[in-house]
């Protein structure tokens, strides 16, 4: 970590904007940020899929900060510096993992979680050296608001039953790990909010710049919403030459730009055209200097956490359109999703 890296947070309890997600930026740098005594709260995890390069990087080391065994029939954890899984299920052990930092997106902001797995970067391997003796695989990853420390859970999968599992240390504190993001799960995650942005895109090239209110990016029937209305006789040209102009757009190849920009030079591009966005919404006010993550998508700007594709292009393989429009109490519902199989 250099010291031009930042800590973000992402702040999940504010009204939805475009989609639904704000990101704190602190000045403190994480190299500083996560130098704190043994005795202290723990610094907020290092989201490595803020930065540009760091939205297609799927794998990273990183070191435990903690690690808590969940007690099966209860649901309840157990704070347990060693993860030890005493007394579990001998081939699966539930678990909870805070990292310094981590390649995996956190649900929110409209958008589902990452999963992926988790190894030990230690001796612990099998006798041809070729795998480790035990891993966790992870199936949700959620960010305390408050804290910015985001959770990795999911469960230790032994592969030998050659462990004295109650002497065993899995992920003890200070310990280094290899973090790995399911590679195909986030690809389409990627291209659901690629393709929700490109909504919002097409909207404006459209001419209805209404204020976006709320992204649902999960593939069980992905929509975004504005306030606003489409007056019923409109309606059915309006959808038709709202089709056009998301194919239109996927068509142009445009590249995806994802920026940590001051908070003003971020208000100035999203809301050139349109009052769209608060950016007191997506900024700390006791942040002297706040910045705030702007992802462009088919040169439609908007503040954003999420992972996106390299360009509206990508989403041509799985037919990704315009799927229908609706009307109602104020609210305009645009679904979208990929081609039918």
């Amino acid at each position: 970590l250099t010291s031009e890296q930042h800590l973000c947070v992402q702040i999940f309890d504010l009204p939805p904007t475009c989609k639904a997600t704000s990101w704190y930026l602190f000045s403190k740098s994480v190299s500083s940020a996560l130098t704190v005594p043994s005795n202290t709260a723990m610094a907020g995890t290092n989201l490595i899929h803020l930065t540009y390069d760091g939205n297609f990087q799927l794998e990273t080391e990183a070191t435990v900060v903690t690690c808590r065994v969940i007690n099966s029939r209860s649901g309840t954890s157990t704070d347990n510096p060693h993860c030890d899984g005493a007394g579990k299920d001998p081939n699966n052990v539930p678990m909870e993992l805070e990292l310094d930092a981590t390649t995996m997106h956190p649900q929110g902001g409209g958008q589902p979680t990452d999963i992926g797995t988790i190894v030990p970067l230690s001796t612990n391997y099998d006798a041809e050296g070729a795998s480790p003796l035990y891993s966790a695989t992870i199936d949700k990853v959620t960010i305390d608001r408050a804290t910015g420390i985001v959770t990795h859970a999911g469960s230790v999968t032994l592969k030998t039953d050659n462990i004295a599992r109650s002497e065993q240390n899995f992920f003890p504190p200070n310990s280094k790990v290899y973090v790995s993001v399911n590679q195909q799960n986030r690809r389409l995650l990627s291209e659901c909010h690629t393709a929700g942005h490109v909504v919002d895109a097409a909207m404006a090239k459209c001419e209805k710049l209404l204020p976006p209110t709320k992204g649902y990016h999960f593939m069980d029937g992905p929509y975004v919403e504005y306030r606003g209305s489409i007056d019923v006789k409109e309606r059915e040209q309006f959808l038709e030459k709202l089709k056009v102009a998301y194919q239109e757009l996927i068509e142009q190849d445009i590249p995806t730009q994802i920026q940590m920009l001051p908070a003003k030079e971020a208000e100035n591009l999203c809301n050139r055209l349109a009052q769209n966005f608060n950016m007191s919404d997506f900024t700390s006010p006791s942040d002297p200097d706040p910045k705030v993550r702007v992802v462009t998508v088919a040169g439609w700007y908007c503040p954003c956490g999420g992972t996106h594709v390299r360009s509206t292009g990508e989403l041509k393989e799985r037919g990704w359109s315009v799927k229908g429009l609706r009307c109602k109490k104020g609210v305009v519902r645009v679904r979208y999703g990929p081609k039918d199989d």
